[in-house]
């Protein structure tokens, strides 16, 4: 156990931190191997994934194509003749939990992705990374307010995390305290920011300018159906809109964008 805390240890400075630790007179000559070493994985894995691979099924799908989505989301035959006309976008993870940055064919968890359906924005990786770069600032601001006196008091009771209260006066505050920002994006905000379970919204004109763009939660049974079993480093996950709920979005196996 101490030796695998260790090596996760080493893997995890920084050039700058080994450095530091020299200076005080520390022999890093192996955990400057192992940082190494690690490092280059990361690169490896980065320069793996390639999203150009799906230039090709943006606008017409093969049949083989459409079998291994299906199979891959567990989708039944009635199902998969959505996939044919199902826009194929960019997803940006805005968040995540974190063993899903971290390779591990066994894990699990839930991430959100904001991703657009119109022409102009949906393989604009850009413009995605701002706007969920965006979107986790604004999650952030909102979790920063100030405490209202009613959830001080509440706290002060030791009823915070009741579950009655939080429907109910609870709600209410969390409402409150996100009247700063645009209207059409409160929902969002407060949903991502108070972990409001799977959901799928549409992000307002306020903060996108006027681009089709919806934020969504995506859960993962297995992190396998990641490339090397964990969010890409750019943080971009391409995906099938095959309907309108949050359970109409359905993953690329990776070997179709994965060299």
């Amino acid at each position: 156990m101490q030796e695998k805390a260790t090596q996760d240890w080493a893997k995890n400075l920084t050039p700058e931190q080994i450095a530091e630790y020299e200076r005080q007179g520390m022999d890093m000559s192996e955990y400057k191997v192992i940082a190494e070493e690690h490092r280059a994985e990361q690169q490896r894995m980065a320069d793996a994934v390639d999203l150009s691979m799906l230039d090709k099924f943006k606008a017409t799908r093969t049949p083989e194509f459409i079998n291994e989505v299906a199979k891959f989301n567990k989708i039944s035959e009635k199902n998969k003749p959505k996939l044919e006309s199902a826009a194929l976008v960019y997803g940006k993870v805005v968040q995540a939990y974190s063993g899903l940055f971290k390779s591990d064919p066994k894990g699990n968890g839930a991430m959100v992705v904001v991703f657009a359906l119109d022409d102009a924005h949906k393989y604009d990786r850009e413009w995605l990374t701002k706007t969920a770069e965006r979107i986790y600032e604004l999650k952030r601001e909102f979790q920063n307010q100030p405490k209202t006196g009613v959830e001080k008091f509440a706290k002060m009771l030791g009823v915070e995390n009741n579950i009655i209260y939080s429907l109910t006066l609870g709600n209410a505050q969390d409402k409150k305290k996100s009247q700063y920002l645009p209207e059409d994006i409160r929902d969002l905000i407060r949903c991502i920011a108070l972990d409001g379970g799977s959901f799928r919204l549409k992000v307002g004109n306020s903060l996108t300018g006027g681009a089709e763009a919806w934020c969504a939660t995506y859960s993962f049974d297995e992190q396998k159906q990641l490339p090397f079993a964990k969010i890409p480093e750019n943080r971009f996950v391409p995906l099938l809109i095959t309907g309108e709920d949050s359970d109409d979005i359905q993953l690329i196996p990776p070997k179709y964008y994965t060299k």
